[in-house]
């Protein structure tokens, strides 16, 4: 998949300082944007949760819940291609390091699946500036 600049391409950029309470909002702007330019219902849907849960790691993992630390998006659609790259001020994260949410001695841990649900539904991830950067690549239908 290309990250590569066309003619068909429309970029949004969103900043919000660390507060869970910019969530809401922000998924209200991520659903119309993505609703522009993806078709697909399933696959919008996917985008939507997948793009939750990056911001929400961001927000409480990567800047710590620090309302002084800024979270950024960037929700790029192109033809054939839709990705959302979201990047935090935070320390970054070995991603090798992570625990296997389906080992036996984490499969009833509350939390840590994120990344691991967002590997598995999204079609190419990138990890950037020692994880403080996470891209997410959708193919999608043009139209």
């Amino acid at each position: 998949m290309s990250s590569r600049p066309d003619a068909a391409e429309e970029h949004l950029r969103v900043i919000i300082p660390s507060r869970l309470e910019e969530l809401e909002e922000l998924i209200d702007t991520t659903e119309a944007f993505v609703s522009r330019h993806v078709r697909d219902e399933d696959r919008a849907y996917t985008i939507l949760l997948l793009a939750s849960e990056a911001i929400t790691n961001a927000i409480e993992h990567g800047n710590g819940l620090d309302e002084s630390k800024m979270v950024t998006i960037d929700y790029w659609a192109r033809t054939g291609c839709f990705e959302i790259w979201v990047e935090d001020q935070g320390e970054g994260f070995d991603r090798a390091a992570l625990a296997d949410p389906l080992s036996r001695a984490h499969l009833f841990d509350e939390g840590g699946r994120g990344i691991y649900l967002i590997e598995e539904l999204a079609d190419e991830v990138r990890y950037e500036d020692r994880g403080r950067r996470i891209g997410m690549l959708f193919a999608v239908a043009p139209g």
